[in-house]
């Protein structure tokens, strides 16, 4: 069998967990016996390719196309949205936003629009965004993700809930499944663990240093929650590169920094070395406005971490084993890590490590991929 996935045009030079999935799923197929082939444009030769993947729909202006002339072609089509959940992304829009996209929120109210503007922002600094974006403007925006989910052959979620969004949003009916994406090897086959910042107690953040993943709230938490006894030497740290397209939240957030010598960030950390920052810390805290799925809380579950999560997907994935929060309120963030933190370290079922790893993630996407064969034949 022979796939083509189907990325945004920037997928790796801008990366983020699209970029983590794509590589994660080829790798694992090709492991058994399925050829994958990613390309950014629709440019290629559809012919030789039994299925036709694509990823992304929110904010992608390329998404419909790739769907349209792999529709044209005869082929299969399969898309996984990575939809976020527009009520979740409003809420921030309207409520935690910085620079221009705070002055566009006051002025541009309805969501749909806030989305076609940032489209046309990104396409005045990336070409390749700027055509796709154009057509979107003539097809409509909304119009253009309702016709490519109505196109696809099947939907493949991460949760239940992204499908339950997916259908109130776009008003369409579509077949669709879910395959939660997998949590990467070395976090639950690391054993042996370094204490690679020998601070004492500590609460840690991984993501980018970006505002939606709401690092600043979370640095309100931790300054209340060190004014509580027992938590007053407690030190928080950030784990994540500092974002290019959110200037004045990053000067926020290197204020902070500079401000409170208990908050750390080391920047950007491999991967493979993750599992030790984790399983030291006394709770992993994601605190985001808006995810796809808890993947990073479960991460740090496997690493023996308790965790906060906020936001009715990560209770899907997660369930009693997260406590969660509201990420506008720093008062509920910090009492969430408290009660992450004076809980005993997490005890995660082996089945997890089967359910929730990309060789499983795989095993199902080729399950599907046989069945939307079987019927086009």
């Amino acid at each position: 069998m022979k796939v083509l996935f189907l990325a945004r045009s920037d997928i790796f030079t801008v990366k983020g967990g699209d970029t983590v999935q794509i590589e994660n799923t080829a790798k694992e197929l090709g492991g058994i016996g399925v050829e994958v082939d990613v390309a950014t444009c629709p440019k290629v030769d559809f012919v030789k390719y039994d299925i036709v993947h694509v990823f992304q729909l929110d904010w992608v202006p390329e998404t419909y196309f790739y769907v349209k002339k792999a529709k044209d072609a005869g082929k299969p089509i399969v898309l996984s949205p990575i939809h976020h959940a527009e009520y979740e992304v409003k809420r921030f829009d309207d409520i935690y936003t910085f620079g221009l996209r705070k002055v566009v929120g006051m002025v541009v109210k309805k969501q749909e629009h806030r989305d076609i503007l940032k489209n046309l922002y990104r396409s005045l600094f990336d070409r390749s965004k700027f055509i796709p974006t154009l057509k979107g403007l003539v097809f409509g925006y909304r119009y253009s993700q309702k016709r490519a989910l109505e196109l696809c052959d099947i939907v493949v979620v991460q949760t239940n809930k992204e499908a339950e969004d997916l259908a109130k949003t776009y008003a369409v009916q579509f077949q669709w499944v879910k395959i939660v994406n997998g949590v990467s090897e070395e976090f639950y086959t690391t054993t042996t663990f370094v204490d690679k910042l020998a601070v004492g107690d500590y609460v840690i953040c991984v993501g980018r240093i970006e505002a939606r993943k709401n690092q600043l709230k979370i640095i309100e938490a931790v300054k209340l929650l060190r004014q509580e006894k027992g938590f007053q030497k407690y030190n928080l740290v950030f784990i994540g590169k500092l974002s290019n397209h959110h200037k004045s939240y990053v000067e926020k957030f290197a204020a902070e920094l500079r401000n409170n010598p208990w908050i750390q960030h080391p920047g950007f950390i491999p991967q493979e070395l993750i599992p030790s920052y984790f399983h030291f810390a006394k709770a992993g805290v994601s605190a985001s406005w808006f995810e796809t799925t808890g993947l990073t809380s479960l991460e740090a579950l496997f690493c023996g971490t308790n965790v906060v999560a906020a936001g009715d997907r990560a209770r899907e994935l997660l369930g009693d084993f997260a406590e969660y929060c509201d990420p506008a309120d720093s008062v509920s963030i910090k009492e969430a890590i408290g009660r992450a933190c004076l809980k005993p370290r997490p005890v995660i079922p082996h089945s997890f490590q089967t359910e929730y790893s990309w060789k499983s993630s795989a095993a199902k996407l080729t399950e599907v991929y046989n069945q939307v064969l079987k019927v086009h034949k």
